[in-house]
């Protein structure tokens, strides 16, 4: 069964990347969160999605060159720790590392102080160097490759090349711009594979609902809970 993610939290309804985003994905029980997270300058992992926070604050200051502090006084930007606590037990959590890493240990030593089982959370990158270090640092998480399939090999591809891909790069799975091209058949060859297939930039309804139709483990979506609700309704009817 699909799980439906909440996109930078339940990011139609509150500010994207917040606690009070992640914590409406929880109250309305929803299946899991999807985030982002950027090294401040004084190493902390913070969740934003964009290398400034102008587009979220109107003020254009650079993630990596600010203080948390710094970032705060325009921003409520959460702490992957304080994320973290908010997630129910039994509720997934997809962990984007944005743009390169230099090194992951300030994500380990947050894991590492949260303790517990680790089931549930999965790391996703578009960066092909950080998420193939991922596979060092964390080699008992999901590790997904962001990409658009089409864009990344000229034209949709086949199964295998994807897997030949995901393999080079020590990828557990894949995160893929959502697309009318995918079926059933390419996701269940991944799957044979091992492959765990997520899609992202469901950019109508009707494109999740699909993507939900043909099998894939989990998409992230604006407005989760909503989507899953008319899935569920939909295969009831």
């Amino acid at each position: 069964m699909t799980r439906f993610l909440s996109h930078r939290g339940e990011s139609d309804d509150a500010p994207e990347n917040t606690l009070s985003a992640y914590k409406l994905a929880m109250e309305r029980d929803s299946d899991g969160i999807e985030l982002d997270i950027r090294l401040t300058a004084d190493g902390e992992a913070a969740c934003v999605h964009d290398e400034t926070i102008e587009r979220v604050s109107g003020v254009r200051l650079a993630v990596s060159d600010a203080t948390l502090a710094a970032l705060r006084q325009y921003h409520p930007v959460p702490l992957l720790s304080e994320a973290l606590a908010v997630l129910k037990p039994g509720k997934q959590m997809q962990i984007e590392l944005k743009g390169p890493w230099p090194q992951l240990q300030p994500v380990k030593a947050v894991l590492d102080r949260r303790g517990g089982d680790r089931k549930g959370l999965a790391l996703s990158s578009f960066d092909e160097e950080t998420i193939r270090a991922a596979a060092d640092v964390f080699p008992e998480l999901p590790r997904l490759l962001l990409t658009d399939l089409t864009h990344r090999f000229g034209r949709f591809p086949a199964p295998e090349q994807v897997v030949a891909c995901l393999h080079s790069l020590r990828c557990t799975g894949i995160s893929f711009l959502a697309t009318a091209e995918a079926d059933a058949a390419f996701v269940e060859a991944l799957h044979r594979a091992g492959m765990r297939v997520v899609c992202w930039g469901v950019r109508s309804d009707e494109l999740g609902l699909a993507m939900a139709r043909i099998g894939v483990d989990a998409m992230t979506c604006n407005h989760a809970v909503a989507l899953r609700a008319e899935y569920r309704k939909r295969i009831a009817g």
